[in-house]
């Protein structure tokens, strides 16, 4: 049987000097899986895009680069893979416990070079991307209360566009409660726009998204060996186009 090919989409940015992290990711799930072609792709803003990525491939495997289970996912992937014909989305990549000890990492690396330990923080901010949907911002939820597992420090979570509260909110809410030392920990796989934005939130200090991280690659090799071991079918027009099952948001 052949083995059918990977494409890993993302949502992209306009953001300028924004670090190629898709691709970097893309390159060491290539190594995780060889004998694989794998392809990265972008929803919007920047090339490839997803058609250029889909071209030519026949039942491709598309991993969503996003933590959270929003519009994207939900309504531009399997539009996509039914316009191509053939293929099936995966889950996306979070919550998950393997990327927020990442996350986790990111915000200890910020601590140590602003000279303070992550043990002494009084709260942290997990910002993510938000959306309308209950299930991302429901899923942002559960990331934080892990991050909090993880740390042994209070965490909160908050949204960058769409949602409340703002980092900066979370943020203020903390000062006014009395918390001094307050770090946010930046729920975003890229550099962008959003990434951007916190350094605004008055906290302490920003950590670095999660970026290229051999754990995230290692997150985007289960989904596809998951997905060749198990598919869920649907029959269409020009050929098989398999999604995995999604629950309400």
């Amino acid at each position: 049987m052949k083995t059918r090919p990977l494409v890993v989409l993302a949502h992209g940015t306009r953001a300028p000097g924004a670090l190629p992290v898709l691709e970097q990711v893309s390159a060491q799930v290539a190594d995780l899986l060889p004998g694989v072609v794998v392809r990265h792709g972008f929803v919007e803003f920047q090339n490839p895009t997803a058609r250029e990525a889909f071209s030519g491939l026949h039942d491709p495997v598309v991993v969503p680069f996003f933590l959270g289970g929003g519009y994207h996912v939900l309504h531009d992937l399997p539009g996509l893979l039914a316009e191509h014909g053939s293929g099936s989305a995966t889950r996306h990549l979070g919550p998950e416990a393997t990327i927020i000890k990442v996350v986790a990492d990111r915000l200890r690396q910020a601590a140590a070079e602003a000279g303070t330990a992550v043990t002494s923080l009084d709260g942290v901010v997990l910002a993510g991307s938000g959306s309308f949907r209950r299930r991302p911002v429901r899923e942002t939820e559960q990331a934080a209360a892990l991050l909090a597992r993880e740390l042994g420090v209070p965490v909160r979570p908050a949204y960058l566009a769409k949602t409340s509260p703002t980092a900066r909110e979370a943020v203020a809410s903390w000062r006014r409660e009395g918390a001094r030392t307050i770090a946010v920990a930046p729920y975003l796989l890229a550099e962008g726009k959003f990434s951007r934005a916190l350094h605004r939130s008055e906290a302490s200090f920003v950590a670095a998204p999660i970026g290229a991280h051999p754990a995230v690659a290692r997150v985007v090799a289960q989904r596809y060996r998951e997905a060749v071991g198990s598919e869920i079918g649907i029959e269409c027009a020009r050929g098989r186009v398999s999604l995995a099952p999604v629950a309400a948001g």
